[in-house]
């Protein structure tokens, strides 16, 4: 048994801890609470009862899901690379690859070393044909620091855009938040909507036993019957449940400011690198409120309410702001960031339209580009060069530009 082996064993433990806390909340709310709250009226046992079932329910969903559902990682097939969350073949096939790639030799060394990052390390490593090619399957926006396509040399797979590995549970994972002790298990792109959903209903969860607990069992000490028995248990519930509420509403709001400016905890902090000069506080994707909340709950409103997998895309391309995304570089970067985001994002239906709209802006642009390169700063290159360089990008553009109008079109 290795070292993430043993990581994974002994995090069930949190997870079982996790559990008995909700069940022992329950068995003391249920023998100790509710027997209070009867006194006062059988309606109102009943319907706050009804509540407080509802809540622990969706909340123990939520948690389930969390912890059972793969968040999604990237895998390497034929000429393309797909996303899965452990409910297809494609997590074995990974596996399976894998294994022969090591037994081979093909992996480099740092990639078997289980103390080396694979996001920190792999930033001076050279990458082999096979590994550079699995870099240009995917189109990404995100680049090492040093310029370098992003690629995981533990896993030998090419890394998606906010894709980064788990030295916990040693496998790179799509739109990675963060490694959760409490959960065993990643908060990533399949999980997101699920842990969000179970940090609301935990937080309401607790604040309903601490109002409950605090109303019935206060109006029972002050009645102070012949009979009175001061009991630990409910006392010492209200006041975890206080605690837990805060602290719940303190973390779930931060996680929910970071879902509607479409950030992860990892890009909070750290940032991204582009292949553009854009800045590691530029936020890409970020495509307003509406637009970022629909991207990890879904469209159907039914569904925003439960942690079933409604999230849009397939977590390893994003629609980006194309505002934020449309800066004025000095040299030639700007043809390159045109052609780019036609390419990201022809194929999105939450796109095609923005994208139809600037169409005929595009093609000013490149007008103009074209009457006023030869006066752009930092260009080295002959007026030969220049010409042929505006030509193949014209060309190319054209092209994505009648494809999108077909699109457009149907």
């Amino acid at each position: 048994m290795n070292r993430h082996q043993i990581y994974r064993v002994l995090g069930f433990f949190p997870v079982l801890f996790t559990l008995a806390l909700f069940g022992w909340s329950q068995y003391v709310y249920l023998t100790s609470v509710v027997p209070l709250m009867y006194e006062q009226g059988i309606k109102r046992t009943i319907a706050w009862t009804v509540i407080e079932l509802v809540v622990l329910g969706l909340a123990l969903w939520s948690y389930a899901v969390c912890v059972a559902r793969n968040p999604g990682n990237p895998v390497v097939r034929a000429a393309t690379v797909f996303s899965h969350g452990g409910t297809t073949p494609y997590m074995r096939l990974a596996t399976a690859s894998r294994t022969v790639r090591q037994r081979s030799g093909s992996v480099s060394s740092s990639a078997t070393d289980p103390a080396s990052d694979s996001d920190s390390s792999s930033d001076n490593a050279v990458l082999t044909p096979d590994q550079l090619r699995q870099t240009q399957l995917i189109h990404t926006l995100t680049v090492r620091d040093n310029g370098q396509p992003r690629f995981c040399l533990k896993c030998n797979v090419a890394k998606p855009d906010r894709s980064h590995h788990c030295s916990t549970c040693n496998a790179c994972v799509l739109k990675m938040d963060h490694h959760c002790p409490w959960l065993n298990n990643c908060v990533g792109f399949r999980t997101q909507k699920a842990f969000v959903l179970f940090l609301v209903y935990s937080a309401l969860y607790c604040a309903l036993l601490f109002e409950i607990t605090l109303i019935y069992y206060v109006m029972y000490i002050m009645g102070m019957p012949a009979e009175f028995q001061f009991d630990l248990a409910p006392f010492f519930m209200m006041l975890l449940a206080f605690a837990f509420s805060i602290s719940l509403l303190g973390f779930g709001g931060f996680h929910v400011y970071l879902l509607l400016i479409n950030k992860t905890t990892i890009e909070s902090y750290d940032g991204n690198t582009f292949r553009h000069a854009l800045g590691k506080r530029t936020n890409l994707f970020n495509l307003g409120f509406q637009k970022n909340f629909r991207q990890v709950f879904g469209r159907s409103r039914l569904a925003w309410f439960v942690p079933t997998f409604t999230s849009l895309g397939d977590g390893v391309k994003y629609p980006v702001d194309c505002d934020s995304y449309d800066m004025t570089p000095s040299d030639f970067t700007l043809l390159q960031q045109c052609a780019e985001l036609l390419d990201l994002c022809v194929d999105n239906e939450d796109s095609r339209a923005e994208l139809v709209r600037r169409m005929e802006a595009i093609t000013q642009r490149m007008d103009h580009l074209r009457a006023t390169v030869a006066s752009l700063p930092g260009i080295s290159i002959s007026q030969q060069d220049q010409k042929k360089v505006l030509t193949e990008c014209q060309t190319e553009l054209n092209e994505k530009l009648l494809k999108l109008a077909e699109y457009s079109r149907s």
